[in-house]
Protein backbone atom coordinates (compact mmCIF):
# COMPACT_ATOMS: atom_id res chain seq x y z
CA UNK A 1 0.00 0.00 0.00
CA UNK A 2 1.04 3.36 -0.86
CA UNK A 3 1.83 6.36 1.60
CA UNK A 4 0.42 9.63 0.99
CA UNK A 5 2.80 11.88 -0.25
CA UNK A 6 0.62 15.29 0.89
CA UNK A 7 -3.29 16.06 2.04
CA UNK A 8 -5.37 18.33 1.36
CA UNK A 9 -8.22 20.63 2.67
CA UNK A 10 -11.26 21.39 1.22
CA UNK A 11 -13.85 23.37 3.19
CA UNK A 12 -16.99 23.21 3.52
CA UNK A 13 -17.18 26.03 0.66
CA UNK A 14 -15.66 24.00 -1.55
CA UNK A 15 -12.52 25.99 -1.61
CA UNK A 16 -9.08 24.40 -1.19
CA UNK A 17 -8.20 26.47 2.39
CA UNK A 18 -4.57 24.16 3.34
CA UNK A 19 -2.16 21.86 2.17
CA UNK A 20 0.69 19.61 3.36
CA UNK A 21 3.48 18.00 1.78
CA UNK A 22 4.45 15.04 4.34
CA UNK A 23 8.35 15.48 3.23
CA UNK A 24 8.47 19.00 4.43
CA UNK A 25 5.95 18.62 7.63
CA UNK A 26 7.04 16.69 10.58
CA UNK A 27 4.46 14.43 11.78
CA UNK A 28 3.43 16.27 14.70
CA UNK A 29 2.44 19.63 12.75
CA UNK A 30 0.95 16.89 10.48
CA UNK A 31 -1.35 15.18 12.63
CA UNK A 32 -2.19 18.59 14.26
CA UNK A 33 -2.85 20.18 11.15
CA UNK A 34 -5.44 17.35 9.74
CA UNK A 35 -6.91 17.02 13.48
CA UNK A 36 -8.29 20.81 12.89
CA UNK A 37 -9.22 20.88 9.55
CA UNK A 38 -11.55 17.48 10.35
CA UNK A 39 -12.46 19.25 13.47
CA UNK A 40 -13.57 21.77 11.38
CA UNK A 41 -15.95 19.44 9.20
CA UNK A 42 -13.32 20.03 5.95
CA UNK A 43 -12.62 16.92 3.78
CA UNK A 44 -9.21 15.66 3.35
CA UNK A 45 -8.14 14.12 -0.14
CA UNK A 46 -4.40 12.65 0.34
CA UNK A 47 -2.09 12.75 -2.74
CA UNK A 48 0.38 9.87 -3.66
CA UNK A 49 1.90 10.84 -7.01
CA UNK A 50 5.26 12.77 -6.65
CA UNK A 51 4.14 15.43 -8.63
CA UNK A 52 1.00 17.59 -7.88
CA UNK A 53 -0.21 21.35 -7.11
CA UNK A 54 -3.31 23.00 -5.84
CA UNK A 55 -4.38 26.51 -5.50
CA UNK A 56 -5.45 27.57 -1.84
CA UNK A 57 -7.82 30.02 -1.53
CA UNK A 58 -9.56 32.18 1.63
CA UNK A 59 -13.01 30.06 3.24
CA UNK A 60 -15.86 31.72 1.40
CA UNK A 61 -18.13 30.07 4.64
CA UNK A 62 -19.93 33.15 6.47
CA UNK A 63 -18.56 31.76 9.96
CA UNK A 64 -18.88 34.02 13.61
Amino acid sequence: MKKPTGFVATCQCDEIIGVIDVDRTTPKDTGSLLGNWLSRGCKIEPRFSGTWSVTITSCKCKRN
